[in-house]
């Protein structure tokens, strides 16, 4: 049985790969021998071999979705908040993502003053420099302490950067106006910033465009390109929608429009304003319809860019996307002149102005310099042209101008002498150095040397930092962000190479031999796949995943990036940052038929906590102890545990042999891991990997170490991946996402399935 089953799932197999890339894997039914989801099992129970995107995610992740479906019917935030932690807390049961760190939360050397920019956990404000104060001496660590207990005391009042300022030139520091980003490791893959998530884009480029509003570095919401906004109603004409949301049409199969009242934002923009290229030439005014080409352009490209996030926000956003509608008059952004801007939305969104700060989602578009580039829109019909394709197709209404750039190797930013704020930037020039991530001590040594001015420090770094005697006088540490680091395990691979390099990155799945591989179409041989669908199997196994989850020692992994001493500090145990919202009033939910109060003020993770303990797993998410009695979701590591990791692939291992899989040290289970070979820390912690896995799994999982030559490498094997059928790994670890606005469905979102859900891909669906 056990081979016949084996032989029907490569078969299976060699069909997938031929569907690679088109979106859909494979196979809607599953090979012959197996069961049908929906009607042998139920959702939750073990489905074997299946590479039905669907049913692939519905029998990991169906808890996890409902809940969170049932947390977006309610219209009010601290009941939806809390009711999305708990969607949280089966979202963590799953062991579909192993949480490993937030980033922050190591040793630093700073010439930057800490918190001279926005440090919001949401948005592209917190990437943004062009106010940050800094100094020619390296800080010395009081006094970065002192500044940051100035901060505390000013923030919310308007006076902490003068008073920084102040503090600084009376401790003998001297300002300057030019500074050094820390090394990026690769290059934008496009320049527009519109139509892309990824942080290779949107950090390069939120210093070259502008949003209605930003945030101070007090964290405090202040005018941009707009001078001023009020939220309202207003009524606009929209199609009458039967009560299961078909469009009403009349005997000639029109239409049937209605006047509604909707929930309106308006924005008066500043008058006077330019667009102009990469050498500051004019190209255009800045206008209000430059906001409404700019959500056109998002939503044309849909499930590109950042669309979901907008379109069930706005009215007629989702049916301009769905192709429903095809006028983008229809949908509810409107110029109404040339300085006013009203967005009218399906619902009140307390949290709206936070999403205006995201500069991938609702920065602007100069439509004429678009179109001038052979730009188009349309759902169906649009075409960038040539814009986006280099800093020099680009239109520009940001503090800088890209001066320079040359691939892999650095990014020069200057200031634009036709932005708003022009004159009253403390850093006039931005210089950014590409590093490879080769020499483990090239950010220390160019931090030293003034090219960079801050250095984060590695465990070589920081030995090298102790011996010249730098560590006591200027190391401290920064404080965690919102990115959080994940580990994603992929339901349902079916790549084993790259398309555009049959030799790179080859899988010991595949013998590591070229020779099983077609060159022109792609496809593996079957002599492999055998031990891919048992891999496929046990992925597909919530008690394996589970067993991965416990045996993967965080903070020894950790260590390699940050050292012994601060290897749980950046530990983090949920996707959303356990503090990032608190609820402002009492809320009563409902966790597995009792009804459960949590009083105002609580912290999500708390809630998330609540339903796993419910719910009977040993995973900790939440420390109510830490951050001196505050309570805080991170700093430890709440699932490793040897014990728990051999119970649950002990009951892995049963179900699997239930239907033909066997689970043994002599017939182990192998998974590959793809790691970064350029730099020390990536093979480090690739070896931590492997070695905390095969450890506590009793070398039952057979952790393969795939070498990728370089950053973009790594990449494409699965963090740029288009779709999930293209997604090279059987784990990925390192993949990271931060919130586009103040709401937990900035990070939840990205897990919806039916290509709703960004990350969904990196489970290896749609």
């Amino acid at each position: 049985m056990k081979k016949f089953v084996s032989l029907m799932l490569a078969l299976a197999m060699l069909m997938s790969l031929f569907a690679c890339g088109n979106g859909d894997s494979a196979a809607s039914n599953p090979p012959e021998g197996s069961k049908e989801p929906g009607n042998e099992t139920q959702l939750g129970e073990f489905v074997p071999y299946t590479y039905d995107d669907e049913s692939v995610y519905m029998a990991a992740m169906g808890d996890y979705y409902e809940a969170l479906l049932k947390a977006k019917e309610s219209d009010d935030v601290d009941e939806t908040f809390a009711l999305m932690a708990l969607a949280e807390g089966k979202l963590m049961e799953t062991g579909t993502l192993q949480i490993w760190k937030g980033d922050g939360g190591g040793y630093t050397m700073n010439r930057i003053v800490d918190k001279s920019k926005p440090t919001v956990l949401w948005g592209s404000d917190s990437d943004r420099y062009e106010n940050a104060i800094v100094t020619e001496e390296i800080l010395k660590g009081e006094d970065r302490d002192a500044l940051l207990a100035l901060w505390s005391e000013k923030a919310g009042t308007g006076e902490y950067e003068q008073a920084a300022k102040d503090y600084l030139t009376g401790a003998g520091y001297t300002l300057k106006h030019e500074m050094g980003y820390w090394d990026y490791a690769a290059d934008p893959e496009t320049w527009d910033v519109l139509t892309a998530w990824t942080n290779t884009v949107s950090r390069p480029l939120c210093h070259v465009v502008e949003g209605l509003v930003k945030y101070d570095m007090e964290n405090e919401i202040q005018p941009a390109l707009a001078e001023s906004w009020e939220e309202g109603t207003g009524t606009l004409m929209v199609a009458q929608r039967d009560e299961e949301g078909n469009v009403v049409e009349d005997e000639d199969g029109n239409p049937v429009m209605e006047e509604q009242t909707f929930t309106t934002w308006t924005f008066h923009i500043r008058e006077g304003l330019i667009w102009t290229d990469s050498q500051g030439r004019r190209l255009d005014d800045i206008k209000a319809d430059d906001w409404v080409a700019s959500m056109q352009h998002v939503m044309d490209y849909f499930g590109e860019s950042s669309a979901e996030v907008a379109a069930p926000i706005i009215v007629n956003g989702t049916a301009y996307c769905e192709g429903e509608i095809t006028d983008f008059s229809e949908v509810g952004v409107k110029a109404v002149d040339d300085h006013t801007l009203v967005y009218y939305l399906t619902r009140p969104v307390p949290t709206f102005e936070s999403m205006l700060t995201y500069c991938g989602l609702f920065a602007p578009l100069c439509r004429s310099y678009y179109v001038s580039q052979g730009g188009t829109f349309g759902v169906d019909t649009h075409d960038n042209g040539t814009y986006g394709s280099s800093p020099d197709n680009i239109g520009y209404c940001g503090p800088y101008l890209i001066k320079s750039y040359t691939p892999l190797n650095s990014i020069i930013y200057e200031e634009n002498p036709s932005y708003w704020n022009a004159g009253n930037l403390n850093i006039t020039r931005l210089v950014w150095p590409y590093n490879d991530g080769k020499d483990a001590l090239k950010i220390y040594d160019d931090f030293l040397n003034g090219i960079v001015d801050r250095c984060g420090l590695g465990p070589t770094p920081l030995q090298k930092c102790r011996e010249d005697g730098n560590f006591d006088p200027y190391v401290r540490t920064i404080e965690l962000e919102g990115t959080t680091r994940i580990g994603f395990t992929n339901l349902n691979r079916q790549m084993f190479h790259l398309y555009n390099d049959a030799n790179a990155c080859l899988s010991p799945q595949s013998h590591e031999s070229a020779d099983s591989i077609d060159r022109f179409n792609g496809v593996v041989t079957s002599d492999i796949l055998d031990d891919a669908a048992r891999t496929h199997s046990a992925m597909n196994n919530l008690n394996f995943r589970l067993a991965l989850s416990f045996g993967w020692d965080r903070a020894s992994f950790n260590a390699q990036f940050v050292g012994e001493e601060l290897k749980e500090l950046s530990l983090r145990n949920t996707y959303v940052p356990g503090n990032f919202v608190a609820l402002g009033k009492d809320v009563t939910v409902d966790i597995n038929g009792t009804p459960t109060t949590f009083p105002a003020g609580t912290y999500y993770g708390e809630i998330a906590q609540a339903q796993i303990d419910a719910d009977g797993y040993p995973i900790k998410v939440w420390d109510p102890e830490a951050n001196g009695g505050l309570g805080s979701g991170d700093g430890f590591d709440g699932y490793y545990n040897v014990d728990n990791a051999r119970e649950y692939l002990a009951k892995a291992a049963e179900e699997l042999a239930a239907v033909g899989v066997e689970v043994s040290k002599e017939n182990p289970i192998q998974i590959d891991y793809y790691y970064g070979a350029h730099a020390e820390s990536f093979v480090n912690r690739a070896q931590a990997y492997k070695q905390s896995i095969e450890s506590s799994l009793e070398g039952m999982v057979i952790v393969n170490l795939i070498a990728c030559a370089d950053q973009q490498q790594l990449n494409a094997t699965n963090f740029l991946n288009p779709t999930g059928a293209e997604d090279c790994v059987d784990v990925a670890i390192g993949t990271g996402w931060s919130a586009d606005y103040e709401d937990p469905a900035s990070y939840l979102d990205n897990l919806l399935p039916f290509g709703n859900g960004y990350q969904c891909k990196n489970l290896g669906v749609w």
